[in-house]
């Protein structure tokens, strides 16, 4: 199984659904896991209708609430889809849920900001309790900045503790939109991802997120978003 990582203070829930389901049109089993304090992947959920919060939404699986890997895989083995996803997405801002140990266990992973001041200082006390500071070796890290706003913020990048964290590229910076704030409240009241709504600049970036973290060619991505949007219109 690819297991992605998402780590940092930013609005993440809408960019990390409508990829699963491009991963997903791919024809890859996805399990999007939201283990942040917000939750906030539960304001695009239907209602539960059982007492599981693992839920089918959009072809992939999505599961909120836990705070340590351990929970999490109960409730899989529960569910009986343990050991069965080609792909897991993980938000997480619990360091039970993730450490410093296993951070290298991850395929890819994803550092979101959204180019506030407070966020830098969550972001980098985050970074402490994780201990990247102390790491034998950098670590791999994509650049997720949303909204991205015109002009140039200061690089928090730079500071000296995050001398062990290796930054790659491209970065992930999803232009401030109006059209995507609209498609993305749209998304949570109707319990759908229709990626009809968003700008082209989402779009873009959301198509470069899939061929970085999915490691696929530009034609494979463009196929999963013609699929995504048929299957949309299907319903």
């Amino acid at each position: 199984m690819k297991k992605i990582v998402f780590l940092g203070s930013a609005d993440k829930s809408h960019v990390l659904l409508a990829l699963g389901r491009l991963l997903s049109a791919q024809g890859q089993k996805v399990l999007l896991v939201d283990s942040t304090m917000g939750q906030a992947v539960q304001g695009y959920l239907p209602p539960a209708f059982t007492g599981s919060a693992v839920q089918e939404f959009e072809e992939m699986d999505v599961a909120y609430g836990y705070i340590t890997a351990a929970q999490l895989d109960r409730a899989l083995e529960q569910a009986g889809t343990l050991g069965t996803y080609d792909v897991l997405l993980l938000d997480t801002d619990h360091t039970q849920m993730i450490t410093g140990r296993n951070l290298p266990d991850f395929d890819k992973r994803i550092w979101c900001w959204d180019g506030k001041r407070l966020s830098l200082q969550k972001n980098e006390e985050l970074m402490l309790r994780l201990c990247l500071h102390e790491a034998e070796a950098p670590l791999s890290f994509y650049d997720w900045l949303s909204p991205a706003l015109p002009g140039t913020l200061p690089a928090w990048r730079a500071e000296t503790r995050l001398r062990h964290v290796e930054w790659l590229e491209p970065s992930f910076h999803f232009p401030l939109d109006e059209r995507d704030a609209i498609a993305d409240l749209h998304n949570q009241h109707q319990h759908r991802i229709d990626l009809r709504r968003v700008s082209g600049a989402f779009r873009q970036v959301l198509l470069t997120m899939l061929q970085q973290l999915g490691d696929c060619d530009a034609k494979a991505t463009r196929r999963a978003w013609a699929t995504a949007q048929k299957r949309w219109r299907a319903w």
